[in-house]
């Protein structure tokens, strides 16, 4: 039997388990500046199967060892998910089945956009939020406990990353179907105060949507 076919179950599985996910959040924002000078900026963007955070520079003053090892730039993308996966040179069908059935260990892909976002990305899909000081730190504060730290408190650089100017990093956590590179991001959002809901958004699209609806109640409140 060919392996599409032995692992038909599990597709459909996934596909009953994404047509719930990415559903309206019943949270609500919970990081408004106080100002607009106040505000903070961050992107949301969708690579297709995946999605990604970009922050600025300045917002990762907690973050040394990313200077460090990519250099200045004006911002940084952050994508979180499976080892094997995300590093393979070749996928093979055992690949993504492994990160699906079974929880896996984790890297994060640091990318150095040296200019702005939507510029270095012209032909991805991109979301702008805006947040309060409290929720950026709060969101940086999330995304640095994404990192492992050796016996020395120091980030692990894997190896070059798929980009150019991007690299590997060890991450904490286990990946697998309910919890993958979205629900990272998904939950990244929601820690910082932004009404988007981790729960089952399994999806890029899913993460694209919530974080949309939760711009347009920003904009409606802001007013």
């Amino acid at each position: 039997m060919t392996w599409y076919k032995e692992t038909g179950w599990l597709f459909l599985f996934i596909i009953l388990l994404l047509s719930v996910s990415g559903c309206a959040s019943a949270l609500s924002w919970q990081s408004f500046p106080d100002s607009i000078e106040n505000e903070r900026s961050v992107y949301v963007i969708n690579h297709g199967w995946h999605a990604g955070l970009i922050l600025p520079y300045e917002s990762l003053v907690g973050l040394p060892h990313i200077e460090e090892t990519l250099g200045y730039s004006q911002y940084y993308e952050f994508g979180w998910g499976d080892a094997d996966f995300y590093q393979a040179e070749k996928i093979t069908s055992g690949v993504p089945l492994k990160a699906i059935l079974w929880p896996t260990d984790s890297v994060l892909q640091v990318v150095s956009v040296l200019t702005y976002p939507h510029a270095h990305f012209p032909h991805s899909e991109m979301v702008e939020v805006r947040l309060s000081r409290q929720g950026l730190g709060r969101l940086v504060d999330y995304i640095s406990a994404s990192f492992y730290r050796d016996l020395d408190s120091q980030f692990v650089v894997l190896g070059r990353g798929i980009y150019k100017n991007s690299h590997f990093f060890k991450a904490t956590g286990g990946y697998q179907l309910t919890n993958n590179c979205n629900t990272w991001v998904a939950e990244a959002l929601e820690r910082s105060g932004v009404p988007v809901s981790s729960f089952l958004t399994l999806t890029s699209d899913g993460v694209m949507q919530q974080t949309k609806n939760a711009v347009l109640e920003y904009e409606c409140c802001m007013r």
